[in-house]
């Protein structure tokens, strides 16, 4: 095979490669809540900063509930990821600090709503950097709906759901995800990279032929 042609595919190999990690790398801590740093005082929940105090959350700073999927008095929120979720509450505020480099990402988290409790509706910001990137309505017993929006960060920065209704209304909030989106530089290397895949491919074919 000619070196030019051998030197292309390993780089498109090479930023395919890096350009999967990148997008499977999730830059938060702990997104899924599985990892939370305690015991649950009241046996299915606890606040983080608050009643039934929860000490730490592996992560996550703030005031917020964090429950059992099964949790009865939450009426079992049954996530679908995992088995240990959180609340945003009234006023509740969950946040952390990304360690990220300058880019751009993509932010997905799931949420739905408190099914045992007929509240108002449940209105919670999501930020990032101070910037407010949406604001996310969710209904009293609403199902779990996955949920994405992209931003750009020049660096470490604050990611923040904060919630708005002045009520025990809740919304859950699971698997929170931030991965970084390849350049554009990536998909371009890999383009070449597979059209110079196809063009060994049929030079090969039709030296076989003749």
């Amino acid at each position: 095979m000619n070196k030019k042609i051998l030197a292309a595919l390993l780089a498109a190999s090479a930023a395919l490669s890096l350009g999967g990690a990148a997008q499977a790398a999730n830059m938060v801590v702990n997104g899924s809540f599985e990892d939370p740093g305690f015991s649950l005082p009241a046996g299915s929940y606890c606040y983080l900063g608050g009643p039934y105090d929860c000490g730490s959350v592996n992560g996550w700073s703030g005031g917020f509930p964090l429950m059992l999927s099964n949790s009865g008095p939450w009426g079992n929120p049954n996530t679908p990821a995992g088995d240990v979720l959180i609340g945003i509450q009234g006023t509740s505020v969950a946040e952390q600090m990304l360690n990220l480099a300058p880019g751009t990402y993509t932010l997905s988290w799931i949420d739905a709503g408190r099914g045992n409790y007929g509240g108002p509706t449940e209105v919670y910001e999501v930020s990032v950097g101070g910037n407010v990137l949406s604001v996310e309505t969710v209904g009293y017993g609403a199902g779990w709906m996955a949920k994405s929006l992209t931003f750009t960060a020049a660096g470490a920065t604050m990611l923040r759901f904060a919630g708005q209704t002045q009520y025990d209304a809740t919304a859950f909030i699971d698997n929170v995800a931030v991965n970084a989106v390849p350049e554009p530089g990536t998909y371009a290397m890999l383009a070449a990279g597979l059209g110079l895949l196809g063009l060994v491919a049929r030079r090969r074919r039709a030296h076989r032929a003749g």
